[in-house]
């Protein structure tokens, strides 16, 4: 058997696209005993008829696991959902409670081995449910693609919150990591290029939201960046109005990035973490885009252009999915 003939083989029987949802479901749930998820993952496919009928998220969303419920010795509630609330948000909004808190451990190797320890925290709701809840967008692209600038620009012209995910990580970095020692880790994980921890990226995200619950709407610029961020801020605060991917040739990245990195001199700039920086937002960023796109969520941008084209596309868009009905309305500045 040649090559071609090997090829066609696993196309016909839909093996690749088998193997990815059962690597996506691998990678979500992280599992103790991983050959006895995959023999599972086998068998329900089996069970639904073949390869042919596994969606990308066949072994994540039906076999989600909700978090234990508290013991009423702590003088918790169980975990609970709350149904939409009112307004034009997507909504659910959602309470949570947190579990008690366990040994801290982490790693500069993987942000997925980082738990953070801070005791019990109140249970709470991100956004008030008797109120529309603001316009959330999100704009996602590799290092380099110009979310900063973009997030920015539109941020001022229909006075929504600018919330930077990266700018929120670095001030923390400046201020707490020469005297505590899990921001000392993270710079150490950030400076290696890899992805800062995600449940202190969420929470910085929760406070950044708290603190602003008036504003018109948040663009949030550099998030998610896997696809395990995007499933917890669904879990735990909502899903986006709209999600826009700033797509950018690895060269023109790499350009910008080394550009920046001789007049800013970040720490993430350096040659080792671009390369890694990339190679994480290429493995990453087709399972989020899958995931956005299913919901008709996500729009492709070519940001291989002008700054003053990309900014006008990405209005033009913003008017047409949050404003439909009252595009000559919008607040302009």
């Amino acid at each position: 058997m040649n090559t071609n003939d090997a090829k066609d083989y696993l196309s016909k029987r839909q093996i690749p696209h088998l193997f990815e949802s059962m690597l996506t479901g691998l990678m979500y749930h992280r599992p103790e005993d991983p050959l006895t998820f995959l023999e599972s993952c086998l068998q329900k496919t089996r069970d639904l008829g073949g390869p042919e009928c596994v969606a990308w998220d066949t072994f994540i969303t039906p076999d989600r696991k909700p978090l234990p419920p508290i013991t009423p010795a702590q003088g918790k509630k169980a975990p609970c959902k709350l149904d939409g609330g009112p307004g034009p948000g997507p909504g659910p909004y959602r309470r949570y409670d947190r579990l008690p808190p366990i040994q801290a451990q982490f790693s500069i190797e993987s942000d997925s081995d980082m738990t953070e320890s801070s005791g019990l925290i109140q249970e709470y709701d991100v956004f008030d449910p008797s109120k529309p809840r603001p316009h959330i967008i999100f704009i996602i692209g590799g290092p380099g693609s110009g979310k900063g600038t973009q997030t920015a620009k539109i941020a001022h012209r229909y006075d929504f919150e600018h919330v930077s995910v990266g700018e929120i990580l670095r001030n923390q970095l400046l201020h707490h990591a020469p005297s505590d020692r899990k921001w000392e880790l993270i710079a150490q994980i950030i400076a290696n290029g890899e992805l800062a921890p995600q449940e202190t990226t969420i929470e910085e995200l929760k406070h950044q939201f708290i603190k602003k619950q008036d504003a018109k709407g948040f663009i949030v610029d550099g998030f998610p960046r896997e696809i395990s961020q995007a499933f917890t801020f669904e879990e735990q605060i909502g899903s986006p109005d709209l999600v826009i991917l700033l797509a950018c040739s690895n060269q023109q990245l790499r350009q910008r990035l080394e550009k920046r990195a001789s007049q800013q001199g970040r720490p993430d700039d350096n040659t080792h973490a671009i390369e890694k920086r990339l190679d994480t937002f290429k493995h990453n960023i087709t399972l989020i885009a899958k995931y956005y796109q299913e919901r008709g969520l996500i729009v492709r941008v070519d940001a291989d252009r002008e700054e003053d084209d990309i900014f006008t596309d990405i209005c033009a868009i913003v008017e047409e999915r949050l404003f439909p009905s009252d595009m000559n309305a919008v607040g302009f500045k």
